[in-house]
């Protein structure tokens, strides 16, 4: 369009230019000029002929030529002044150009000037003013942030996403209990969002209110069980509220060769600390026709939130245990719902010892949990390898789920591997046979198993888990046999 501009401009000049010249020169003059230019006599003929029709059409034709050409002339500078109100751009494609400079360009304060402009057009455009709301926010400007926001909500007390930029404000702030008073608020407006029942549950958290926080998060968990987040913080509230939990377990192996039945039980006590949970358990076993106990405890401390260690100390006077054991593990929350731990077991029986590396990944996807870990137990210049993959899905809540485990070899931290006479494997697949009667034995043999859990809330405060397996096992060179283990366990918690 600046092309139609400059010949409009060109052609008013021209238009102009003309006027002044006949006017100035007269009718006489101009004729001269003319005759001056063109000496040959035809084309003399021509210009006196041009000249006499000219003050023709000087009277008659000329002032509706020139009402045509001022139209003509108008009808650009209209044309332009069109041009220039399409050019300026409305406030919806202003909001979208602040959106692009606050998240492509990161450039908060030139988005800031777009929304103000966009404003300026939109007075009433509560979207925009819930978004310059949030830039100040994430500035760090809280005072501006609460003024532009508080009276967007005060233009339209109904609008959820107002409710939610200052419940975040607020909670960011530090400011607990105000982000909990406008989280009831939004939840009042809509009792199903599940983003603010959420918050809700974080902000009660921060407060200590754990019993609250637990029927929150319990809420949001019937309303979508594929919700990801809720289940990873029901997993953390369910460790927060749980001050005090007592639990007993039972466990029965059936072996189709050599051995007798097994039996192993264990009674425990957990306690919340400020720095993490610590364990003490007591563990019964009766093994090949002997009976034995172990003394066992258990320590999680927090170092932050998502970053944590697992510390682990045994001890028995039995020769069905190991006389001394040890476990230390770093657990790390990843972006995404993933974590990462890394850690060593040690074992140590009356005349040999192991070492143990453990490396796992865990997942939460909607209402499931998944977790691959492998065991590495390093043997002269060879190693055994132990693989287990275990899928949980919850079926309401933190509490009750099903659980599936696959793998090869018997994990170190499992109850069953508390006797000395274990052999570490690997062969075509891998393992630890625990009927082998010693740790150096050169055989290297096969182990690989299945199991099922089921955890579920009998009331309030108690759960009951009931458990099964299969292990199939080469226990000598070339000799197999089935092993099949039930179990039962509760806890309560007060």
């Amino acid at each position: 369009m600046p092309f139609l501009n400059q010949i409009g401009v060109l052609l008013f000049f021209l238009y102009k230019f003309m006027v002044q010249i006949y006017g100035k020169l007269g009718e006489e003059k101009w004729r001269k000029i003319l005759l001056l230019k063109f000496s040959s006599p035809f084309f003399r003929v021509i210009v006196y002929i041009s000249i006499n029709k000219g003050i023709i059409y000087k009277r008659y034709f000329m002032p509706a030529i020139k009402k045509s050409f001022q139209l003509f002339f108008f009808s650009f500078l209209l044309l332009n002044m069109y041009v220039s109100a399409q050019k300026e751009p409305t406030s919806d494609e202003l909001f979208v150009q602040a959106r692009a400079a606050a998240f492509d360009e990161k450039d908060y304060i030139k988005a800031r000037a777009l929304c103000y402009k966009a404003l300026s057009k939109s007075p009433n455009y509560t979207d925009i003013e819930i978004f310059l709301g949030r830039l100040y926010t994430w500035d760090q400007l809280r005072d501006s942030a609460r003024i532009v926001l508080t009276n967007a909500l005060a233009k339209n007390p109904t609008n959820l996403e107002a409710h939610n930029a200052l419940i975040d404000l607020e909670y960011w702030s530090g400011d607990s209990p105000k982000a909990l008073a406008y989280a009831n608020s939004a939840l009042n407006l809509n009792p199903i969002s599940e983003d603010i029942l959420l918050k809700k549950t974080k902000i009660l958290v921060d407060l200590q209110n754990y019993e609250e926080a637990y029927r929150t998060i319990d809420t949001l968990l019937h309303i979508n069980r594929s919700n990801t987040e809720a289940f990873v913080y029901a997993e953390r509230i369910k460790d927060l509220t749980r001050i005090n939990t007592i639990g007993t377990t039972y466990d029965y192996d059936h072996f189709s060769k050599v051995f007798d039945p097994w039996h192993a039980a264990a009674i425990s006590y957990s306690r919340k600390t400020a720095i993490g949970s610590v364990i003490g358990r007591i563990n019964y076993a009766n093994r090949f026709l002997k009976n034995g106990m172990q003394f066992e405890i258990d320590a999680y401390p927090r170092f932050m939130d998502g970053f944590y260690s697992y510390v682990n100390f045994g001890y028995s006077g039995s020769t069905i245990f190991p006389k001394l054991r040890f476990g230390l593990s770093l657990y790390y929350s990843l972006p995404l719902s993933f974590e990462i731990d890394a850690g060593i077991r040690y074992l140590k029986f009356p005349s040999s010892k192991t070492d143990i590396y453990t490396f796992a990944l865990g997942k939460y996807y909607s209402a499931f949990w998944f977790s691959f870990r492998t065991f590495i137990i390093p043997k002269g210049n060879t190693a055994s390898y132990s693989y287990t993959l275990v899928t949980r899905y919850y079926l309401t809540d933190a509490d009750n789920y099903l659980a599936l485990s696959l793998g090869t070899g018997i994990s170190p931290d499992e109850r069953s591997l508390n006797n000395p006479n274990l052999l570490i494997s690997k062969k075509v697949g891998t393992g630890i046979s625990p009927d082998e009667r010693s740790l150096n034995n050169p055989n290297l043999l096969i182990s690989k198993k299945a199991g099922v859990d089921y955890n579920f809330r009998i009331s309030k405060r108690q759960t009951l888990s009931l458990t099964a397996g299969y292990i199939y096992e080469e226990y000598f060179a070339n000799s197999f046999r089935n092993k099949i283990n039930v179990g039962l366990g509760t806890q309560f918690s007060f």
